[in-house]
């Protein structure tokens, strides 16, 4: 024991504390070598407060180091991508502009294919216009043809019927007559 708690277990022996209670409270008491005194926490306060200075002023050191690095890797990195994306532009303008040029020939093929297809068709369509015009005229002129030889057979026809129907007059008439009242 301690002298201090010594002292304790010995005043309270004497004021009748039994003796169980007086080693227990005696024990309770903490040894001075591991008290702290108000200067103690003052200089224990002091050195706190100093090493959160220095602290402090590392972390700062640190973190505007950091900061320093961390602008040069964004400032890098900004370099870079802008670099990129130029030569991305770049490649894509390239090839915008083969594509483009290649649709043009491609449109130019088309279009020139299309006129030659129109020019045939329209060739080949006065061709047949033509033919059937010609075929056209060649049966009007056929069926002209016939109509005037069906009518001069018919005038005949009908001449020959009206030279009979005039001078066989008095014999059809009798046949018709001998039909009608006497009947076969």
């Amino acid at each position: 024991m301690s002298l201090i708690v010594s002292e304790v277990y010995e005043a309270l022996i004497e004021a009748g504390v039994p003796e169980g209670k007086a080693k227990a409270a005696a024990a309770a008491v903490p040894a001075v070598e591991h008290l702290a005194t108000r200067e103690d926490i003052a200089g224990l306060e002091q050195s706190t407060k100093a090493d959160f200075a220095k602290l402090e002023q590392s972390t700062k050191a640190e973190v505007a180091k950091v900061e320093r690095s961390t602008s040069a890797d964004i400032a890098k990195l900004e370099h870079s991508f802008k670099a990129d994306i130029a030569r991305l532009e770049q490649s894509t303008k390239a090839d915008f502009a083969k594509l483009e040029q290649s649709t043009k020939a491609e449109v130019a093929k088309v279009e020139r294919s299309t006129s030659a297809d129109i020019a045939k068709l329209e060739h080949s369509f006065k061709a047949d216009f033509a033919k059937l015009e010609q075929s056209t005229r060649a049966d009007i002129a056929r069926l002209e043809q016939s109509m005037k030889a069906d009518i001069a057979r018919l005038d005949k026809r009908v001449a020959v019927l009206s030279f009979a129907v005039f001078s066989l007059q008095p014999a059809i008439l009798a046949l018709l007559v001998k039909l009608v009242f006497f009947p076969a």
